[in-house]
């Protein structure tokens, strides 16, 4: 299948798992949210696949502003009727290719960069680049490379598999388990330094421009 197919499926994918996603999904460690709090407080904040809002709310405390992109406009309606008030913006876009009007000191994504293909990880990178303010963070969260559960391998496709919803319908999506020390040399060849910690099934850290503050 086409690269660019795939990531339209992924997105399908996405867009009729709304309903269901918190209930199917697990629940984010602790110890990463409390991490990522210890970041704060931050002018502006962008959430990259921001979905139903399991991080939203935690930013929303940390944050004067939120940026919350996500390629599921119906996850983003979930995710705004949990935030009333809060000063968010949800923007409905694909999110390697949206880019915002004004740089960010917090740039954060919660099970997003598993969804990257391997040959768009270095482009992605390069866009969160262009969204970080001088100085920013970027804050990941995401499943380790942990073997606590498995996924249907879709044919023989590496980094590919079949998930299925509640109703049977089934969809090829992106799926790459990052062992952190492994992401954290990739990172540094695409002058990244990044700092993460593995607690399975979750890893979470920051990543930094490197020469700049960690």
């Amino acid at each position: 299948m086409p690269l660019d197919d795939l990531i339209a499926e992924q997105i399908r994918y996405y867009r009729e798992r709304a309903p269901e996603y918190d209930a199917t999904s697990p629940e984010i460690s602790p110890a990463a949210m409390a991490a990522l709090e210890r970041l704060g407080p931050v002018d502006t904040a962008i959430e990259l696949g921001a979905g139903t809002g399991k991080v939203t709310g935690l930013l929303a405390t940390m944050a004067r502003h939120i940026l919350a992109v996500d390629g599921s406009p119906e996850a983003l309606a979930i995710n705004r009727a949990k935030h009333p008030g809060s000063d968010i913006t949800f923007v409905a876009a694909d999110v390697f290719a949206w880019r915002p009007d004004t740089p960010a000191a917090l740039v954060v994504f919660s099970a997003l960069l598993s969804h990257v293909p391997d040959d768009r990880f270095a482009a992605f990178w390069e866009a969160v680049d262009g969204m970080l303010a001088r100085d920013g963070l970027v804050f990941v969260i995401d499943e380790s490379d942990h073997g606590l559960w498995g996924e249907e391998a879709a044919d023989d496709a590496s980094d590919v598999v079949t998930r299925t919803l509640e109703d049977g319908r089934r969809f090829r999506i992106v799926k790459v388990l990052w062992d952190p020390g492994a992401l954290t040399g990739r990172l540094a060849g695409l002058g990244w330094t990044a700092s993460f910690t593995r607690r399975d099934p979750f890893f979470w850290g920051v990543v930094v421009r490197s020469g700049e503050r960690r």
